[in-house]
């Protein structure tokens, strides 16, 4: 029979079990006597080797059928999970990744493995390894009775596949972008309907938006993927790290089910890593440090996600040495980032953010995992190219916090329109705050900004016609002056503008060479009567 065409299905679901696997053995590491954990990876070698079989690939047969029998042997009390066998299992599961990307491309090629197959095969437990008590409740009883490989129980679940299709990243891609073509279209009808007076099209145009609006959910459900899609490698990432530094860490992922669009979580990955190599690299002391300053002697990493309406925040906590801002100021006029007057007005959450200039680094030696200054520049730079924000917290001896606030989508999004001069600028909604009204005298000079108080809090103060090379216009002291408060890197910055002229729903369109150059924009979208509006980039702006 010609298993050909389950060969797609065959590899989504074996990954499906590798990640799953990957994942329960760093965690049973922290409690090796879990038998429902001991139980699931053990299921899903059996099933990994029983789809394998099916299909005639038999070098995942071996591999998988060798791993299934140390978990039998930890299964029946004979050892417990030790860090040198997690270590060979997890490489096991690696190989395993590789030959089914060699399938998946339909390659040739093989894999060679004689010696994960030798190690897995000789593996001796005898070494500094605790027998399990013998009044310890047996993992046998609870396990279901082993499936015959050969019986056909592991042909896939073609009822369920009929339910859901695969599509092309390219073919949503181009679903977005001709959703965002009709919503601009919508607000080009929507204006010449009211030039014409059209009254008789009013009704027609609402119907049409409510079922764009429909489509536009219904194209970003497509895309939307839960935070686990680039997740689950995370724990693996810290524990094999701590590992090579002798370092003890407890990892804690929150929040895993959160969606986000396809397109930002690719984005988001790597920097996400960069942070965590950084915390434990830097963040996290050795044992010995931490049990002299009076700390518990595992360090702690947490990864939070969570959701608040149309933006995302993830958060990345430890408990390490923390950072003193005093010190980066320091660090970075030695290395001639500042001069000693930016540092004397620098507050704490500037300094902070100094960590992520190109070629800075904090740490007194170059590893292979961190030190050469590259990691949080382009930490930074992915997060603003995403119309997102980077704020940083810490506090010597107590740890360090990185908050990236991300929008939903960057496709289409909701932005505030605003005007300055001749020029209309649209905002993202997610990065403004409030708007305010001002009188100029509520404007005065600190440190040499311009500064204005709000909720009894002072933050800077910047004109939108200045940092655009626009003329001034005159002001009496009565004048009110509009102004937008945006999150700039964890801090608020007020922008004065000329009139604030609504809230829009828009489509982002990436800008290309000469215009790509512009500072302070970050993409454009077309108006309801054909101009060009650019889309502010707020961190450059400020």
């Amino acid at each position: 029979m010609d298993m050909s065409p389950y060969r797609d299905l065959f590899v989504s679901e074996a990954r499906s079990h590798l990640t799953a696997f990957s994942e329960l053995l760093v965690k049973l590491e922290d409690s090796p006597n879990d038998i429902a954990a001991i139980n699931e990876l053990f299921r899903h070698a059996h099933s990994l080797k029983g789809m394998s079989a099916t299909m005639g690939y038999d070098q995942v047969v071996v591999i998988a059928h060798l791993m299934e029998d140390q978990l039998g042997r930890i299964r029946s009390g004979e050892f417990q999970l030790q860090p040198d066998l997690t270590d060979l299992l997890l490489e096991g599961g690696d190989t395993l990744g590789r030959i089914v990307s060699l399938i998946e491309s339909g390659s040739n090629n093989s894999e060679d493995t004689s010696r994960i197959e030798k190690s897995l095969a000789e593996f001796d437990s005898s070494s500094g390894v605790h027998n399990i008590r013998k009044n310890e409740p047996s993992i046998e009883s609870e396990t279901p009775p082993r499936q015959n490989t050969n019986s056909g129980s592991h042909q896939f679940r073609q009822a369920d596949t009929l339910k859901s299709i695969r599509i092309k990243t390219e073919t949503l891609d181009h679903l977005v972008n001709i959703t965002g073509e009709l919503i601009t279209n919508r607000y080009r009808l929507a204006e010449s309907i009211r030039q014409a007076d059209a009254v008789e099209c009013l009704e027609p145009l609402r119907q049409l938006t409510t079922l764009l609006r429909s489509l536009r959910d219904e194209v970003f459900k497509a895309r939307m993927l839960p935070f686990s899609f680039i997740a689950e490698r995370f724990p693996r990432l810290v524990r094999d790290l701590a590992r090579k530094q002798g370092k003890e860490v407890n990892f804690e992922l929150r929040g895993k089910e959160i969606e986000l669009d396809r397109g930002i979580l690719e984005e988001i990955a790597e920097p996400i890593v960069h942070i965590l190599r950084n915390a434990v690299d830097h963040g996290l002391e050795s044992a010995d440090e931490r049990v002299m300053s009076g700390k518990p002697f595992d360090g702690k990493i947490t990864l939070t996600v969570s959701r608040d309406k149309d933006h995302v925040e993830i958060e990345i906590a430890d408990n390490g040495r923390g950072m003193d801002p005093e010190l980066l100021k320091l660090k970075a006029i030695e290395k001639g980032v500042i001069t000693v007057d930016q540092a004397a007005q620098m507050t704490s959450q500037e300094a902070f953010q100094l960590v992520c200039k190109a070629g800075f680094s904090t740490a007194a030696t170059v590893t292979d995992i961190s030190g050469r200054g590259v990691g949080m520049d382009a930490v930074r730079e992915a997060v603003h190219s995403l119309t997102g924000v980077l704020s940083i917290q810490s506090e010597p001896g107590q740890g360090s916090r990185f908050l990236m606030r991300l929008p939903i989508t960057v496709s289409i999004i909701h932005a505030m329109l605003v005007r300055s001069g001749q020029f209309e600028i649209a905002f993202p909604l997610n990065v403004v705050k409030r708007t305010l009204e001002l009188k100029p005298s509520e404007i005065f000079e600190e440190t040499g900004r311009q500064t204005i108080i709000m909720e009894d809090q002072p933050i800077h103060f910047r004109s939108l016609r200045k940092t655009l090379n626009l003329p001034e216009t005159s002001k009496t002291a009565e004048t009110l002056i509009p102004a937008i408060v945006c999150d700039v890197a964890g801090q608020l910055v007020a922008f004065s503008v000329d009139c604030i002229t609504g809230q829009q729903e828009i489509f982002v369109r990436p800008l290309r060479s000469p215009l790509s150059y512009l500072k302070g924009v970050s993409g454009a979208t077309i108006a309801g009567d054909g101009r060009v509006l650019f889309v502010a980039d707020v961190n450059a702006l400020a």
